[in-house]
C-alpha cells in the first residue's frame, strides 16, 4: 500500500469506521479518531492513531474528516452540537459523510460547513465489514468533482469503487436506491431458500442452483459470512429501539420516494415484512 501524507479524521468507529481507520493508519495517514465508546479509540491509538476526546478535537487537526456515525441525529450532533466540528473546522477542510442520512440532511449540513469555509462530500458506503477490512468498499459520491479528485488518494485506501453521482445529496439518493434493491434481494433470497427447503431441496444445494442461474447476486456470494447479520436485522424490535440499518434505510428510501412522487409497491411490501419481525426463514439457521 502506498504511503500517504494526509491529515485525516475518522468519527464513528463501528463496523466500518474501525477497519477504515486501520487502513488509513497502515497507509501512513496521520489519523485522528473519535467515538463515544473508549475501547475502539484505545485500540486504534495503540496502532498509531491520534485519540481525540471530541469531534472538535478531530477537526482541529484534520484536513479531511470522515463521518461514519449511525444517523442524521448523530451527524447533526457531531457537526453542530457542543464540541462539534464547526467549532474548530479548518478553512478549506473537507467533511465527508459516509452515513446513510437521505439527501435533505446532507444538503443542510453542507450549508453549515460552508459557513466556516469548509467543503462537503456525500460518500455513502456499500460493501459491509469484510470489504472494509480488505479495502474493497464502494462509494457513491455527491459533490464537486474537483474536490472529489483532491481526496481520491485517501478514499482509495479503503474503497475499490468510487462513483461520482452528481451534486451533494445525490450520493444519498444513489445509496437509498441501492439499499432498496439490496434489501429486496435479501428478503427474496430468504423466501427462495425457505421454499426450496420446504420442497425437499437442501439449502446448500439451493444456493448452488441460485449461484449458477440468473438469480445469482453479490448478496448470495457473501451470504455465508454476512447472512446471519442481515437476518438479525429482521428480528422484531421493541417500540422505541433504534432500527437496524437495513430497515432504517428502507424507511428513508420510501420517504424519499414519497417526496419525489415515485410509487414503490414492492419496496413498500418489503419494508412492511422487514418491520413485522415475521420475515420468512430469518430464524432458520440452515438458510
Amino acid at each position: 500500500m502506498a504511503r500517504l501524507q494526509a491529515n485525516v479524521g475518522v468519527i464513528g468507529l463501528g463496523a466500518l469506521g474501525q477497519p477504515i481507520a486501520r487502513r488509513l493508519i497502515d497507509a501512513g495517514c496521520t489519523t485522528a479518531v473519535y467515538d463515544v465508546r473508549l475501547d475502539p479509540v484505545r485500540e486504534l491509538a495503540a496502532l498509531g492513531a491520534n485519540p481525540c476526546s471530541s469531534p472538535a478535537d478531530v477537526a482541529r487537526v484534520s484536513d479531511l474528516i470522515i463521518s461514519l456515525v449511525s444517523d442524521a441525529e448523530q451527524t447533526d450532533a457531531i457537526v453542530s452540537g457542543p464540541g462539534g466540528i464547526l467549532e474548530t473546522l479548518r478553512p478549506g477542510a473537507v467533511f465527508a459523510t459516509g452515513s446513510t442520512l437521505g439527501p435533505g440532511p446532507v444538503i443542510k449540513i453542507a450549508k453549515l460547513i460552508a459557513t466556516k469555509g469548509g467543503h462537503t462530500l456525500d460518500i455513502p458506503i456499500s460493501g459491509g465489514i469484510i470489504a472494509a477490512r480488505e479495502g474493497l468498499l464502494s462509494l457513491m459520491v455527491g459533490g464537486d468533482p474537483e474536490l472529489l479528485a483532491s481526496v481520491m488518494p485517501v478514499l482509495k485506501v479503503f474503497a475499490d469503487h468510487v462513483t461520482h453521482a452528481g451534486d451533494v445529496g445525490t450520493g444519498q439518493v444513489a445509496k437509498l436506491a441501492h439499499q432498496l434493491v439490496f434489501s429486496t434481494n435479501v428478503m427474496a433470497l430468504l423466501e427462495g431458500l425457505a421454499l426450496g427447503e420446504a420442497g425437499g431441496v437442501d439449502p446448500d444445494v439451493m444456493k448452488l442452483v441460485l449461484k449458477q442461474g440468473l438469480a445469482n447476486s453479490s448478496v448470495l456470494q457473501i451470504w455465508h459470512e454476512l447472512g446471519p447479520r442481515w437476518k438479525g436485522m429482521l428480528e422484531a424490535k421493541e417500540a422505541g429501539d433504534p432500527l437496524p440499518n437495513m430497515r432504517k434505510d428502507l424507511h428513508l428510501a420510501l420517504e424519499m420516494a414519497q417526496k419525489l412522487g415515485v410509487a414503490l409497491p414492492v419496496g413498500s411490501n418489503v419494508s412492511q415484512v422487514a418491520d413485522s419481525g415475521k420475515a420468512t426463514g430469518h430464524k432458520n439457521p440452515e438458510l
